[in-house]
């Protein structure tokens, strides 16, 4: 705080020394003049604050560069649940078929499991025709391996086929092997935003590998093309 203070009305100093904020002093002019008070800001807590906040903002500025694109996201990710929901509906009815009959199935229709109406993922069960889905009641062949994307009531939902899918995933699907050494590995893929990535899962009876590499247990479905993030 300063040493002095000059009188606003004859200009004289006034001498504050020892006078704490907000004293009165009398001028020899008579005026009456009171010790400013100090700044908030000019004091030590005033400057941590100032200081705490300066150096917060690059962080807040970050976290909200990190927020907005995975909020922008949620809406994408909840379409994957309809994809893990169906493969894993695949997956029991091809462990009860198995069960019962003793082989794997992957004619859609004798599997005994087909995606309800209104998906926006493919279904893949094997490497043979699709179920199609351009109209309200379109047939269903008893061969079909699978289930093309609904798009009876959105013709922009682009239409999804095998050959859409990545060579060394596409070339894993489907029954293989002779029982009891035998396996069946099916796949979902859909276009869910914007651009021309292809969001793929599979499903198997085997163990797999996710995109990273990394085990993933049998009946677990995985990510191994991620229209999300890429």
């Amino acid at each position: 705080m300063a040493a002095n203070l000059e009188c606003p009305k004859c200009g004289s100093e006034l001498d504050v020394a020892g006078r704490g904020p907000g004293a009165i002093i009398r001028c020899a002019c008579g005026n009456l003049s009171a010790v400013p008070k100090r700044s908030y800001w000019a004091s030590p807590r005033g400057v941590a604050l100032a200081l705490g906040v300066f150096l917060l903002c690059p962080c807040v500025g970050g976290l909200t560069a990190i927020a907005i694109p995975n909020y922008k996201k949620l809406p994408v990710r909840s379409k994957q649940q309809e994809c893990k929901a169906n493969l894993r509906g695949l997956y029991a009815a091809q462990r009860h078929h198995r069960s019962e009959q003793g082989t794997f199935e992957p004619r859609i229709v004798n599997a005994g499991f087909i995606p309800e109406r209104g998906n926006r993922y493919a279904y893949f069960t094997g490497t043979g025709p699709l179920v199609t889905r351009d109209a309200e009641e379109d047939a269903v062949p008893v061969d079909a391996e699978g289930v093309g994307v609904d798009r009876s009531r959105d013709t922009s939902r682009r239409a999804i086929s095998l050959a859409d899918l990545p060579a060394w995933v596409s070339r894993q699907v489907g029954a293989f092997g002779t029982c009891p050494d035998c396996y069946v590995t099916m796949a979902c893929a859909g276009n869910i935003d914007i651009d021309d990535t292809v969001d793929v899962w599979l499903i198997s009876t085997k163990p797999l590998k996710d995109e990273s590499g990394e085990a993933v247990p049998p009946g677990t479905p995985t990510n191994v093309v991620n229209d999300v993030d890429n």
